[in-house]
């Protein structure tokens, strides 16, 4: 007797699936939900030169998401592979991983924008044609659809509508959750204008502007911090005046500057000697210098109250406030994380009455060898040469 209850499994031979089934399961693990889209195109303008970024949505970006920048424009002779898998101008083999300076490197996120949004259209002009521009619209495998000229300063604007319409339950998640999917993408605005948009870790700052056309009778939403002036160094100060527009001037009561430069071991496995012979062991040969620069709240409790930290010191409740960086590129770091927290609870009184985190804004520059960045295609997991040893330096440097 045959079973029934299971999947059905297809008894014949093994078979290629078809390129356009293959493109579109391959999207849907690159975006996976609307941060990842908007932090797709952000990427595209910041690896552009951008020095100016708007973020528009509408209706909180289930009815479109536009991006718009000041940077490089495409060129002409590139109009045919914006869209393509794989094409990218940042990566010719594996192994410029190791010195890549760029944030979008892998050719999937417009590829995967176009399979999975009703319709991509990307206006563009080089600084030689401005202000004359091109107006492309991509099919769902990428290629051009339709072309034409339009008016457009030097930079790129893209514009995404309905996304994961062809999901039809990816797209009615996003339509039950929308305002809290925002949120995240929000925070992740939050990430790029406070890190890389602020100079931390790079050597330029951006103004960035995000701003959101709800429905009728709904509340706008509009984020802004303006570029620095020239004068203004690209230091720490850059990041406490992006995050003092954030957040306002409250925010930062009680933030200390972190600045640590530290000797990290480099771990290498070596086969063992003598009776040992087949076992790995690691052995320490030489040090990773790595330096974390950023923003941390001071832990410092009331004097004589033994209970809570100190008014306005930057702790709060929620690890909503913390936002961490390798070379400049937001990530999760989950160890860091967990170091930092348990250091900054240790100065907490035990009878304290309620969780306390810091606020923590913090880049870290390590040596590109000792850093994978190619982990997961949204990128936002990095891999860290000898991380638990990072960890044990950071939490003796900092307690």
């Amino acid at each position: 007797m045959t079973s029934t209850s299971g999947p059905h499994h297809d008894t014949g031979s093994i078979k290629a699936i078809d390129g356009s089934s293959v493109h579109r399961i391959t999207s849907g693990q690159v975006v996976i939900d609307l941060q990842t889209a908007v932090k797709e195109l952000v990427e595209n303008s910041l690896d552009a030169g951008a020095t100016s970024i708007d973020v528009r949505f509408k209706n909180y970006g289930l009815k479109s998401i536009e991006v718009l920048d000041n940077g490089s424009g495409i060129s002409e002779e590139d109009f045919a592979s914006i869209g393509r898998k794989h094409y990218t101008s940042k990566l010719t083999t594996f192994h410029n991983l190791t010195t890549l300076t760029s944030f979008g490197f892998r050719g999937e996120a417009l590829s995967s924008l176009c399979a999975l949004c009703e319709s991509v259209t990307v206006t563009t002009a080089t600084k030689e044609k401005a202000p004359m521009g091109t107006i492309l619209e991509l099919d769902k495998r990428g290629e051009i659809k339709s072309r034409a000229k339009g008016v457009r300063q030097r930079g790129t604007t893209i514009s995404l509508t309905s996304l994961f319409s062809p999901l039809p339950v990816r797209r009615k998640e996003l339509e039950r959750n929308i305002k809290r999917e925002f949120g995240k993408a929000l925070t992740l605005l939050n990430a790029y204008a406070l890190g890389p948009c602020c100079g931390l870790g790079s050597d330029k700052a951006v103004r960035f502007s995000v701003t959101n056309q709800p429905d009728k009778g709904a509340k706008s939403t509009h984020i802004s911090l303006p570029l620095p002036s020239s004068s203004t160094p690209l230091s720490l100060r850059t990041v406490r005046a992006g995050a003092t527009t954030l957040w306002g001037p409250k925010a930062l009561d009680g933030v200390i500057d972190l600045d640590l430069d530290l000797d990290v071991p480099r771990i290498t496995a070596k086969q063992g000697k003598g009776k040992h012979k087949a076992e790995i062991v690691d052995t320490l040969e030489e040090t990773l210098k790595i330096h974390v620069q950023g923003l941390i709240s001071s832990p410092t409790p009331i004097p004589g109250s033994g209970s809570t930290p100190r008014s306005g010191n930057g702790g709060r409740s929620s690890t909503d406030r913390q936002f961490f960086y390798v070379n400049g590129r937001p990530c999760s770091m989950n160890k860091i994380q967990k170091a930092i927290n348990d250091i900054y609870r240790t100065f907490i009184p035990s009878n304290a009455t309620s969780s306390q985190f810091p606020l923590v804004i913090a880049n870290l520059t390590i040596p590109g060898d000792a850093v994978d960045v190619n982990v997961t295609p949204d990128k936002r997991t990095i891999l860290v040469h000898a991380e638990t040893e990072l960890c044990d330096r950071m939490k003796v440097s900092t307690s």
